[in-house]
């Protein structure tokens, strides 16, 4: 029993210790971004927004049609004064004919309330109405269209973007762990260096002065060890925004800094690169723009012309004292149809300005769309320069760094033999360092360079 609960144990523990640290290949990196990012999603968002969007303009060229049941009880039902003419012409006749005398007239005529208006008043109405002729309908529902693809090509530019933010991240975290490395390295021999300094000074034969030069330099190697590390977890967790994995796990680059340099500095394919600036997905964008604009100018166009509507309208009204008294007057059928048309026929040249004014903005279109080019052309050209000189500039940091090693080792071997000095070995040390750090920023400008070439030709 106690075996199967510690196997358990054990899987569960191996479990959390895969879970608490992934690794990812920057191929793998970029896949995540595409199957589940916040930032594409909300893009999406507005994709399906604008798909919504289409389906209300169309709608409201529909014909739309409305029910109403109205109630209304009067409490106090509405009374006019009317003046009693009746009374007074009747008498007046029967007086003049002699059938009644003089003697019976009525006199002044009484003012009494009389109302029109039943308690109850219960009314059913449908109506219909269709716009059957507006210019700028049609124009806003192709507009809606071209919005929606609009959206679509926002949303390949935003992802565009994302994979240039994952992919530079994803270097740099490269960059910081090779840097590491070299340090390690570079402590383990001067840890060393410092031991057979130490054995050497016991004997009497160099003194303290050397072994305290050394011990300078492995503590100076230490404090940049520390900072690498706190630059590669800095680097990890902007890799981990970028890719939205959980900030409390941890995760590693799996992919190979050197095979990447070594594949950069044999690939002559890159000086015959030629650029396509209509690949770029912001030039769709300002294309999908400007036809959106020109809808505009079309639309306020549209804005002479006349609309023309029809419409139409039953209802059925129940106006009772007693509304369930069914010996009163039934439902009162009214029915109306007709059409309405509006002609614009002066508007003080409002829309001639607003025309005037889209047709400006198409020119500032145009104008934006040549600077986009050329801008991207000169990107293009700027970072093939960059990456091939970045190229030349990594051959001769090699080298040199090759020099040094050497320069370094031979100093070690005349500094044992007893014909050379520690100075010359810390100038050694010294130069080593200097060309480390040279030869780790030629890397680094040589795979950003890659890096901003792939990001303007849209090959990511």
């Amino acid at each position: 029993m106690h075996k199967w609960i510690f196997t358990l144990m054990l899987f569960c523990l191996s479990g959390l210790v895969l879970q608490s640290q992934t690794s990812y290949t920057l191929e793998e990196a970029l896949a995540k971004v595409e199957e589940d990012n916040r930032s594409i999603r909300r893009n999406a968002i507005e994709v399906e927004k604008a798909k919504q969007q289409i389906k209300i303009l169309r709608a409201s060229g529909l014909p739309q049609v409305n029910g109403k049941i109205n109630y209304n009880y009067y409490v106090a039902p509405p009374v006019s004064p009317v003046e009693d003419f009746i009374t007074p012409s009747i008498y007046g006749v029967l007086i003049g004919t002699g059938l009644l005398p003089p003697s019976a007239d009525p006199g002044p005529p009484q003012t009494f309330e009389f109302g029109f208006v039943p308690r109850n008043v219960l009314t059913g109405d449908i109506s219909a109405n269709w716009v059957v002729f507006d210019g700028s309908y049609l124009v806003s529902l192709e507009a809606a269209r071209l919005y929606e693809a609009f959206t679509l090509s926002n949303l390949d530019t935003k992802m565009a973007e994302l994979k240039a933010n994952v992919t530079k991240a994803y270097l740099n975290v490269m960059l910081a762990e090779i840097n590491k490395e070299t340090l390690i390295n570079n402590i383990g021999i001067l840890e060393k260096s410092l031991a057979e300094s130490q054995a050497i000074y016991a004997e009497g034969f160099i003194e303290q002065l050397d072994v305290k030069r050394i011990e300078m330099s492995l503590s100076n190697l230490q404090s940049e060890l520390i900072k690498i590390d706190e630059v590669i977890a800095l680097s990890k967790n902007l890799l981990k925004f970028y890719i939205e994995h959980p900030m409390d796990e941890e995760i590693s680059v799996s992919d190979d800094l050197k095979t990447l340099v070594g594949q950069l500095k044999t690939d002559a394919d890159i000086a015959l690169l030629e650029f396509d600036v209509a690949q770029r997905p912001e030039l769709q964008e300002i294309a999908l723009g400007r036809a959106l604009q020109e809808l505009d100018v079309k639309r306020y166009q549209r804005g002479y012309y006349p609309t023309a509507s029809v419409f139409a309208s039953g209802q059925e009204s129940l106006q009772r004292d007693n509304l369930f008294d069914n010996d009163e007057l039934g439902l009162i059928p009214t029915v109306v149809v007709g059409f309405n048309i509006n002609v614009p026929i002066y508007d003080g040249g409002r829309k001639k300005a607003q025309i005037q004014n889209a047709k400006l903005e198409l020119e500032r279109i145009d104008l934006d769309k040549k600077d986009f080019e050329d801008n991207m052309n000169l990107q293009f050209l700027n970072a093939k320069t960059q990456f091939l000189n970045a190229r030349v500039s990594l051959d001769a940091a090699e080298k040199s760094l090759a020099l040094t090693e050497e320069i370094l080792r031979t100093a070690q071997i005349k500094y044992k033999e007893g014909v050379g000095s520690s100075l010359e070995v810390t100038q050694a040390e010294s130069s080593l360092y200097q060309a480390q750090s040279s030869y780790m920023n030629a890397i680094y400008n040589l795979v950003n360079a890659k890096a901003d070439l792939d990001i303007i030709m849209g090959t990511l």
